[in-house]
């Protein structure tokens, strides 16, 4: 990942002209369960989900992302979303946008999509609808696992365009039961197919119209539980430790006055800025107050006359 996408986390959230258009692709019925894994600001799972009756539940990592996300009726919790369990076949729609960047381990790395794919697919519901975002290149990755458990596959390109910079696409698909399982044959067939799509330059767009309808199944609350170590509380709690306290007095030394004589003598070009500062800010601000306090103290004298004089004298 670029270091831009780096600094947000892998926040790159879907527009809300395109989460309007899945909302017409699905079918609700009257309560279930909705989990994004990467929330972010909770914009774009709002709006599938506007005038929706269902409980909303999101996972962020980002903690002033997890308010707004809050803000907007989504039970967030802050954690990273592969230290996060849940109940197996509980969700009734999964919308998933991961972070699009390779893993950061010694070795045998794998794209996220397909990790974020893989650690989530088992807490959607047979008949359960799953909405993936990625770019379209990254199909292939996913290819295998979206064969093996998922049916009824369509795939999308998305047409705004913070979504053409990137090639996305969105892959609608419904669990697979079970019973369900594709013979080698099929499954190898299903693969193919899906990776020869993810370099196919001319994707159906997604129109505003849904054609078929994805029909999202019923479902009870669930749990949502954080494994890993809750770092902003631990930071919080942090000041009133004992031990910390202890161990900052030599790890986190206050920084005192500098204070004693150069180890070279100084000339006009060091101390000249130090001491015309000063006078800029006494004139600039007003006043002697201890915010004002000198930089330095000394005189600056410019060099001396053909007659041993000094041409001008500037105290200060």
């Amino acid at each position: 990942m670029r270091p831009h996408g780096q600094t947000k986390l892998g926040f790159f959230p879907l527009p809300v002209a395109e989460a309007k258009r899945l909302k017409n692709w699905l079918s609700f019925p009257a309560r279930f369960s909705a989990l994004d894994p990467c929330v972010g600001d909770g914009a774009a799972f709002a709006h599938i989900l506007q005038n929706v009756a269902s409980h909303r539940y999101g996972i962020e990592i980002d903690a002033n992302r997890v308010e707004q996300a809050r803000a907007l009726g989504i039970e967030t919790l802050q954690a990273n979303t592969m230290d996060v369990r849940c109940h197996p076949e509980a969700v009734s729609l999964l919308y998933l946008n991961p972070p699009y960047d390779w893993e950061a381990g010694q070795s045998n790395n794998q794209r996220l999509e397909a990790v974020f794919l893989e650690h989530t697919y088992r807490w959607l519901k047979a008949g359960g609808v799953l909405l993936f975002v990625i770019p379209q290149l990254r199909l292939a990755k996913c290819a295998r696992l979206l064969s093996e458990y998922f049916t009824d596959l369509r795939i999308f390109r998305l047409t705004e365009a913070a979504c053409l910079q990137y090639k996305q696409i969105v892959v609608l698909a419904t669990r697979r039961k079970r019973h369900a399982r594709l013979s080698d044959a099929a499954l190898l067939d299903s693969v193919r197919y899906l990776e020869t799509l993810s370099t196919k330059a001319d994707l159906e767009p997604m129109r505003d119209i849904a054609d078929v309808r994805c029909e999202v199944p019923a479902s009870e609350p669930v749990v949502l539980t954080n494994m890993g170590i809750p770092l902003d509380e631990v930071e919080d709690l942090l000041l009133e430790s004992s031990a910390y306290r202890q161990a900052g007095r030599v790890l986190l030394p206050k920084l005192g006055d500098v204070k004693g004589r150069p180890l070279t003598p100084l000339h006009g070009g060091h101390c000249r800025p130090a001491l015309y500062r000063r006078n800029a800010q006494r004139n600039i601000r007003g006043g002697r107050g201890p915010a004002h306090r000198p930089l330095a103290f000394g005189q600056v004298h410019r060099p001396l006359g053909r007659r041993g004089r000094r041409r001008n004298q500037d105290s200060a």
